[in-house]
């Protein structure tokens, strides 16, 4: 079987250089995206009695977050298993990009599908920089899809980047107390030598709606604030090399979310 070549030449080595693309996204993850806003409609509707358009998902949330905090909470949780969450996850398109990116006749999707629902002001959830690889494990040449659903401005905070900070490989990492980071697996950890890259290192752009971006799971990157009045709302999906020898000879670990430490499955990454 021969690797799929949807991405140019020129792209394919922009990656490879940079850790990073912006790439549009075929009609058909597009639908799944109003397919998304329909079923967090249909979950109000059904769940707490409160009548949503689904093209005012972004600008109602945060109103109804003001009032009810908790029950946003439970829609981020429970809308990880939407049905048009599960169908993007496994989309085909997806899978072929994600094979050519990585030169792998055999990719695997990651079980752990994030959807981020950033309320406007909250700073509690942001991530500081890091790497995905220690929550993911998988795969080292394994990659992530970063897809808004919605006109995602500067303003709003899409996530900023080092370029190229995939290729100096792993970093090393510290345990950080959990209940005193609030009690977020995604504070789990701290890059040991965060000196080495300065603010000003940092890239980020806006992401339209029917764009993605698409990184390496060694690629440097943080969390931004969102600085709107509407809830900033994207998908995470993720994809590992099922061919590569370091997840092979370590059992495939399953990453964090499902309880797989990092300490034990990659030992040599922790200070």
């Amino acid at each position: 079987m021969s690797l799929p070549k949807l991405l140019t030449p020129r792209l394919v080595k922009r990656y490879d250089n940079d850790g990073i693309l912006t790439i549009p996204l075929p009609p058909s993850l597009r639908k799944l995206q109003s397919a998304y806003f329909q079923e967090v409609a249909d979950w109000l509707k059904l769940v707490a009695n409160i009548s949503v358009s689904p093209n005012t998902i972004p600008e109602t949330l945060p109103q109804i977050a003001a009032a009810n905090r908790p029950l946003i909470a439970k829609l981020y949780k429970i809308s990880r298993r939407f049905p048009s969450v599960k169908r993007m996850s496994v989309d085909p398109w997806l899978t072929k990009v994600s094979m050519q990116l990585m030169r792998t006749r055999l990719a695997s999707a990651c079980h752990f599908v994030n959807i981020r629902i950033d309320l406007p002001g909250e700073e509690k959830y942001l991530l500081p920089p890091h790497q995905d690889f220690p929550y993911i494990q998988g795969s080292l040449n394994a990659l992530t899809w970063w897809i808004p659903f919605l006109d995602t401005s500067l303003e709003m905070g899409p996530p900023s980047w080092i370029p190229g900070s995939h290729r100096h490989g792993v970093q090393k990492v510290k345990y950080l107390d959990y209940e005193a980071t609030g009690q977020s697996g995604g504070r789990s950890f701290e890059i040991v030598d965060l000196a080495q890259y300065r603010d000003n290192e940092y890239t980020r752009k806006p992401v339209r709606r029917g764009h993605a971006l698409v990184f390496h799971t060694l690629l440097i990157h943080r969390s931004e604030h969102n600085h709107t009045d509407k809830a900033r709302i994207n998908i995470q999906i993720r994809f590992d090399d099922s061919t590569a020898r370091e997840s092979f000879d370590r059992n495939y670990p399953e990453g964090l979310y499902l309880g797989d430490a990092f300490s034990k499955s990659y030992p040599e990454y922790i200070a």
